[in-house]
């Protein structure tokens, strides 16, 4: 499969072990990536012009004929989002005016998807040399995964991070708040309300019984890891929950190392977590 690669800004800067991932867990499914030559921001998070967002999108929209691959959740939403604009004929036409190459139409791809199809099904259970037997994992979808609808998965129920955790061999976690803002879109503007939801879903997933949560998002995933101390102390519980890009979490089922995963960037360290699933494999193999 050869897919066209938008990485998103965030890729270069803290999400650098999410694009690392990214690109392991693909070649290492034979997935070829051909990053976008020319890409620019998506626009989703600072332009209030709602047909210069569109037109930005379809910047990067028009460079391929490809499937377009994103991995950032907030860069995938945006895109889709532009794709169902520029089906009214005078917003394309618009757009186009400005554009050196013209938009026609575009496939928009989540990494999500793309693992969900080299990996679910009993016929690719032979690609995972390292089932994740033991470990509990609780799904975070984030806010605009499965938004616009009529995408990848349902918008009010998803459920391709369950049957992709369960495919690899783990078990999912049913907590109420795999849906729920992670805060970070507020949080320079209403820091306590944008903790309070950052917390409310860790502490949540670890009363579950969680040993990590899987995300599918950049934004979410510094919410929910980098500022994770932050939020214990300021609401005086500890948490100490690794989380995982869902492509860590693929590649280690892959038999992928930590250094091939970024794994040392996570702020809250997952190597124990990584330990006792190759412990508990050994123990296995011995029996």
């Amino acid at each position: 499969m050869k897919l066209a690669y938008y990485p998103g800004c965030v890729a270069r800067s803290t999400g650098k072990e999410y694009e690392l991932s990214t690109r392991a867990v693909c070649s290492a499914l034979g997935v070829e990536l051909e990053e976008l030559e020319d890409w620019n921001c998506c626009g989703a998070t600072h332009c209030s012009n709602e047909l210069l967002a569109v037109g930005l999108a379809a910047r990067n929209l028009s460079q391929t004929d490809l499937p377009i691959m994103a991995s950032c959740s907030i860069c995938y939403s945006n895109l889709r989002i532009a794709a169902k604009r520029l089906e009214d004929h005078q917003v394309r036409e618009k757009v186009n005016s400005a554009l050196d190459k013209k938009y026609s139409q575009a496939e928009v791809k989540h990494v999500l998807e793309v693992l969900a199809g080299e990996l679910m099904g009993e016929e690719n259970q032979k690609k995972i040399v390292v089932p994740l037997k033991g470990l509990k994992v609780a799904p975070y979808y984030g806010c605009l995964l499965t938004r616009p609808k009529e995408g990848m998965d349902s918008p009010e129920n998803p459920r391709m991070l369950e049957k992709l955790i369960a495919a690899l061999q783990a078990e999912p976690v049913n907590y109420p708040y795999g849906m729920l803002c992670c805060g970070g879109p507020i949080f320079m503007a209403e820091e306590d309300a944008a903790s309070e939801s950052a917390f409310r879903i860790l502490h949540s997933a670890k009363a579950a019984g969680a040993d990590a949560v899987v995300a599918v998002c950049p934004l979410c995933h510094l919410m929910l890891d980098a500022k994770q101390r932050a939020l214990e102390n300021r609401f005086k519980e500890e948490l100490d929950i690794p989380i995982l890009y869902v492509t860590q979490l693929a590649g280690i089922a892959l038999g992928l190392g930590p250094e091939d995963l970024g794994m040392e960037m996570n702020s809250v360290s997952p190597t124990r977590l990584v330990e006792e699933i190759y412990e508990r494999l050994a123990a296995e193999t011995e029996c």
